[in-house]
């Protein structure tokens, strides 16, 4: 009866936390927060099998371990060094959380704030302490296929384009060539005899 007490006890105090501070910048005593920095976690970013600490290297070698990286992402308050312009308070996320606590509240500055439903995860709807159900964000589930989608587009886009400045250079004349990838159109560019691009005609992309 004990031993169910003390197990009871110990797993009644495991929380599931919305935002995660990076141990790398804010240590504690507690080692609370994500042992790796940002740019240790991102790694070699999309890579592939054989590219190590990539993400599809990762995914390869230990499926659970990549979820709970991208799971630390999802939750890490992420600061104005890492791109997060919002982000003012608390020293920029960075210090002694035991001298300022704020380091480890203030702003939502971590995905799962506002995707947090249920509470800490990668879903949707609101995470907000004095009315939870005051956000509404949309859910983020499969997002991953829209940016490979976009990748393929812009590598159609980028092959076209390079077609293009060959075929000048080889006729030494400008050739325009239509941008069209996956069915849609953005419009035309013109590749010049010395390698450049004219991309006045292009539309809906840089």
């Amino acid at each position: 009866m004990r031993k169910a007490v003390i197990v009871s006890c110990l797993f009644a105090t495991v929380q599931s936390t919305a935002q995660l501070i990076d141990r790398t910048t804010a240590p504690n005593p507690i080692n609370e927060g994500i042992a790796k920095s940002l740019q240790q976690e991102i790694g070699a970013g999309r890579g592939d099998l054989y590219t190590p600490n990539s993400s599809a290297f990762v995914i390869q070698r230990d499926p659970f371990r990549a979820i709970r990286r991208g799971r630390q992402i999802f939750q890490r308050k992420f600061q104005h060094l890492d791109g997060a312009e919002s982000t003012f308070y608390a020293r920029d996320g960075s210090g002694s959380i035991v001298d300022n606590g704020a380091i480890g509240a203030g702003l939502a500055d971590s995905c799962s704030t506002c995707h947090g439903r249920p509470r800490g995860s990668a879903g949707f709807g609101g995470d907000v302490v004095t009315k939870p159900d005051s956000r509404d964000a949309p859910h983020l589930f499969g997002l991953g296929l829209k940016e490979m989608l976009a990748d393929e587009i812009t590598a159609e886009l980028r092959d076209r384009r390079s077609h293009a400045i060959a075929e000048a250079v080889a006729q030494n004349t400008p050739v325009t060539r239509p941008m069209t990838a996956k069915g849609i159109e953005y419009g035309t560019v013109t590749a010049k005899p010395d390698g450049t691009v004219e991309t006045s005609n292009v539309q809906g992309v840089d």
